[in-house]
């Protein structure tokens, strides 16, 4: 009966993974994105500062930042994976994960680019808008409209503030008064907001 069971146990897993494989399911751990949000709030109150310091610091520091949440999101997308029997990741993940990796080596090179003119405004609207276009993704992966709607407003605000301060010359050097406000979007746009959104549906069981 055992021998039984186990055959039972064993046809099952591979019926999951078959339809992993096949792309009918796929398990969102929400913690991940308190530790974005927090990623992003420390990045954004510490960014400016490391450049002012040294273009190799500022790198250094944002690199060090996004490893962790790669990495922390890694162990949080695991361990929902296995209360499913899924031993790897899903293809959907894999996709999204390798995307936003790859998006973020090269936006942390191009940070480093334009951090080296005092493009600071420039650098916190292209990770506003990047970020969000995950999120967006995220949110049409999982039909998650809370997130949708977000990121939809997020890069929105983006493209606003960019052409603000295209047209009135702020956005060069450092206008201290005009990062502020891009400041505020980003605590708002990546940090207030997806955190809210993860509470909503840690909230509802989703």
């Amino acid at each position: 009966m055992s021998e039984e069971k186990a055959e039972a146990l064993r046809q099952i897993s591979e019926i999951k993974n078959h339809l992993v494989d096949k792309q009918t399911f796929y398990p969102y751990n929400y913690h991940a994105v308190y530790i974005w949000s927090l990623v992003s709030l420390v990045l954004t109150l510490s960014m400016v500062n490391m450049y002012e310091i040294s273009i190799g610091i500022g790198t250094a520091v944002v690199f060090i930042l996004i490893a962790i949440g790669f990495i922390t999101e890694g162990m949080l997308t695991k361990k929902v994976n296995e209360r499913y029997d899924i031993e790897d990741c899903t293809l959907r993940q894999q996709f999204l994960m390798m995307s936003f990796l790859m998006m973020s080596l090269f936006m942390i090179v191009i940070s480093a680019v334009l951090a080296t003119y005092k493009l600071y405004v420039p650098i916190y609207l292209m990770w506003l808008f990047m970020v969000s276009l995950v999120y967006f993704s995220v949110g049409f992966v999982l039909n998650i409209q809370r997130f949708t709607k977000m990121s939809l407003f997020n890069m929105l605000s983006a493209i606003v503030l960019l052409s603000i301060g295209f047209l009135n010359n702020t956005f060069v050097g450092s206008d201290i008064t005009y990062i502020r406000i891009v400041q505020v979007f980003m605590i708002l746009g990546l940090v207030i907001m997806p955190a809210m959104v993860a509470w909503q549906q840690i909230r509802d069981g989703k």
